[in-house]
Parts: C-alpha cells; sequence; structure tokens
C-alpha cells in the first residue's frame, strides 16, 4: 500500500519540507516541496505540523500537506494502472503539478503551449491581407481558452499534458465550464473547438497529442436569432427624440441596420469612408476583425439620415471604441423601448449577479445589443440580394458560416427553392403564351 510521509532535515529556520513516497521495495523516493516551517513547528516523527498555539498558520500547512498526500497517492494509483514507469522524476511532476511549478518553457503542457500558440499568432501572416499578425479579437479569443485552461486545472488540481487532451478531458473541462463556470452552452462549444485547434497546431509541430483528439469536436446550440424585420425598423425611423444622444443611437442604430458592419466598424465612419463612383455613393471601410476593405452601396434610407445631418455620421459618443461601444448598448435599448418594442420573446441576457447570460422570456427592447445590427441587415436582406454579395458585405468567410449566423433551416432551404422554381415555372409559362401569340 503506497503512504506518503513528511520530513524536515536539520535544524536551520526555515527549514524545507521533504515528501517521501513509498509503495513498495523499488519505489522509495524523497522530494523537496516548496512548502519550508520552523522545524521546532514540526514532528518527524509523526510527520505532521505541531499542534502548537502559537504557531497561527499550522492548520492551513496540515491542510496542504493532506491535500499534497491525497493527490500522490491518488496520482499514483492512476498511472500504476496505466502502466506508468514510477520514480523520482515522476514524483517530482507530482510536486510541481499540485503547486502548479511547470516551466513555462516545457511546450508539452497544454497550458504551456497554448500561451506559445498565442505567441505564434502575432507573428502569423494573414492569409487574406499578407499581413504580419492577427487580429486583437482573435488573441483574445485565445487569451481567454488559456484562462478557462488554468482555472480548470486549478479546480482539478493537475497540471495537464497535451497527451491528456483525450474524451475524458473534453467531459471534465466541458462540465466545468457548464456547471462550474457558468457558461452559455454555446460558449462552451466554442472553447472546445478552440482547444483543439490549439492541439491540432501542436501536433503539427510534432508534440505528441492523444489519439482521441480527432473525436474531440466543438458544437453549437440553436438560439433564436433576434433581429430587427423592416416593420420594427420603421416604427423606430418614425420616433421621435429630442435627447441628442437618444438620437444619435437611432440614427446610428438604422444606419447599422442597413450596412450590416460590426459595431467596432460602425461607430467609427466619418465623411471620409464616403467615396463616390459616377452617380453611385459608397461607404468604404476596412474591417477590423478581418482587415477586409468593402465597399457598401449607400441605402436610401442611410442617405435619408445623412442629409438631414449634411452629409456626417452622427456624433461619436466617446473616443475609446470600448465605452462608446458600452453606451451605444445602452442607448439603443432605450430607443427601442421608446419605439415600442415591447414583445415577449424567448432570449438571454447577461444577469449582473453572475455576469453570465440567463435564459428566459423578457421584452424585446431588453434582449437588443450592437450585434442586432449585422443579423439585421444579414436576415432581412436575404434572399432578395445574392447571398454572394451579403457575404461580401458582412465579412462571413464562408456560405455556410453565413446561413448559420441568420439562424436558416433546411426548411428555409426548400421555400427559398420553391419561390425559386415558381419564378422560373411562371416565366416559362409566359414565354409560351408569347410563342402561341406569335
Amino acid at each position: 500500500m503506497a503512504t506518503v510521509k513528511f520530513t524536515t532535515r536539520g535544524n536551520s529556520n526555515p527549514a524545507t519540507l521533504y515528501i517521501r513516497f513509498i509503495a513498495s521495495r523499488t519505489i522509495d523516493f524523497k522530494r523537496s516541496t516548496p512548502l519550508i516551517i520552523n522545524p521546532t513547528y514540526f514532528n518527524n516523527e509523526t510527520g505532521k505540523v505541531r499542534n502548537i498555539t502559537s504557531y497561527k498558520d499550522k492548520d492551513k500547512l496540515q491542510t496542504q500537506l493532506n491535500n499534497l498526500s491525497h493527490f500522490v497517492i491518488s496520482q499514483y494509483n492512476e498511472s500504476h494502472a496505466k502502466g506508468t514507469f514510477i520514480n523520482s522524476d515522476w514524483l517530482q511532476t507530482q510536486i510541481n503539478n499540485f503547486f502548479n511549478l511547470v516551466e513555462i518553457t516545457d511546450l508539452n503542457y497544454l497550458e504551456n503551449y497554448a500561451l506559445h500558440y498565442i505567441e505564434k499568432l502575432k507573428l502569423k501572416t494573414n492569409d487574406r491581407t499578407g499581413e504580419l499578425g492577427t487580429s486583437k479579437a482573435t488573441i483574445t479569443k485565445y487569451n481567454t481558452v488559456k484562462t478557462k485552461i488554468a482555472d480548470f486545472q486549478k479546480h482539478s488540481k493537475k497540471k495537464y499534458r497535451l497527451t491528456d487532451v483525450n474524451m475524458k478531458f473534453r467531459n471534465e473541462f466541458l462540465k466545468y465550464m457548464l456547471e462550474v463556470d457558468k457558461l452559455a452552452r454555446n460558449t462552451a462549444g466554442r472553447y472546445l473547438r478552440f482547444l483543439k485547434t490549439i492541439c491540432l497546431d501542436a501536433q503539427k509541430s510534432n508534440y505528441k497529442v492523444s489519439p482521441e483528439l480527432v473525436q474531440i469536436k466543438g458544437f453549437s446550440v440553436y438560439v433564436d436569432k433576434i433581429y430587427l424585420n423592416f416593420l420594427e425598423l420603421e416604427k423606430i425611423e418614425n420616433k421621435h427624440f429630442d435627447n441628442a444622444r437618444l438620437k444619435s443611437a437611432k440614427d446610428w442604430l438604422l444606419i447599422g441596420c442597413y450596412i450590416g458592419q460590426r459595431v467596432g466598424d460602425l461607430l467609427q465612419l466619418t465623411s471620409n469612408n464616403i467615396s463616390f463612383n459616377g452617380n453611385l455613393e459608397f461607404i468604404d471601410l476596412i474591417q477590423q476583425k478581418t482587415k477586409k476593405r468593402v465597399s457598401i452601396l449607400i441605402h436610401p434610407k442611410v442617405k435619408e439620415i445623412l442629409n438631414k445631418r449634411n452629409g456626417k455620421f452622427p456624433m461619436q459618443y466617446s473616443n475609446n471604441l470600448g465605452s462608446a461601444k458600452t453606451i451605444f448598448n445602452v442607448l439603443i435599448k432605450e430607443v427601442c423601448e421608446d419605439a415600442g418594442l415591447t414583445e415577449i420573446i424567448q432570449g438571454s441576457k447577461v444577469d449582473p449577479k453572475t455576469s453570465r447570460k440567463k435564459q428566459g422570456n423578457y421584452y424585446k427592447h431588453e434582449l437588443i445589443t450592437s450585434h442586432i445590427c449585422r443579423r439585421s441587415f444579414a436576415t432581412n436582406f436575404y434572399g432578395d440580394i445574392p447571398t454572394s454579395l451579403l457575404i461580401n458585405v458582412t465579412g462571413h468567410s464562408t456560405e455556410k458560416e453565413f446561413l448559420n449566423y441568420i439562424g436558416k433551416t433546411p426548411l428555409d432551404y426548400a421555400e427559398q427553392m420553391a419561390k425559386h422554381w415558381n419564378i422560373q415555372h411562371q416565366k416559362q409559362e409566359k414565354q409560351s403564351v408569347l410563342k402561341a401569340v406569335k
């Protein structure tokens, strides 16, 4: 039976605490821990902290030792069952794992490789633009995943290697994200996809990964795609505001729903972004996320707003884009409420107590965020404008990604095909009539 005992050496103060692990005559190893103690406070005979009143941290230290002991024995049982070779280096690895002492240079560890992958992203050549580095948004996503991995390791009290990322890890990590971290299911599914991307990159770099990695997949669950239809946009358009900030929020919201750009690109537009090609008027910009240059034909509704503002876009709320987004998100909820968007619908919004999204039934105006601009544009004009042109404006990578974004189902495709065939049939009948007349 495996046992663990702690000891100190010498009488110097402070003294290092050592762990001795014994499982058999051949498995008897001793290694130092990062813990220290006044040797007069420790009993080498019992291997425990003495119950001395003057030592205030005695209970805390003893709990650490107990936890370390349980951890090492648990890891031994697991390693022994797998046939892992147990030596003094194995014991050192368990100490490192327990105290999070893994060297940052060891890229066989998942968290370390995640950091390495993020650093590589900063030096990656963008396939679309040829520029160096990836977007801030992408870097932020993978930094968040790295943080989730670190938090999960603290929760499970274990440092994971790349080879540990198997289906068991997937299930435990997913359970942690959903039940402990209280993440939305789509967010958790997206993080699994990012996790796999990191491990696949490690595999390409000749690091050993689990053979079960191929089985790990991200996922998404269907959620109602909230957008503003043309009737609702008309209600907003017809609502008058005296307050300058609400008036600007209303106009920014309408412009956004007719040009289909992300809020970070929308709120930075100025008259310098307007160009002409003959009688046609365009909004030209370079999308922050994709670094893609797009030209958007100005819709008559947008032109009306610009005309009443002497060719200028609405006021900018802040020189700091993050602050501007926050202000805009607050104001458009008020705009939509005043415009009468009070229908109760199913959706999710952030619970201020938990800072997590909570599913439920809410007034529609409560669920309005800046993201609704891009989705409303894509949804409203789908079927009327060729999808390839819409994708060029919204910046989606593929048609599949675009259709998933607006929540189209196989039934929607069938209805669109029926509509197309009906139009074709009417054309053929018209041509037949014309031939008969001739």
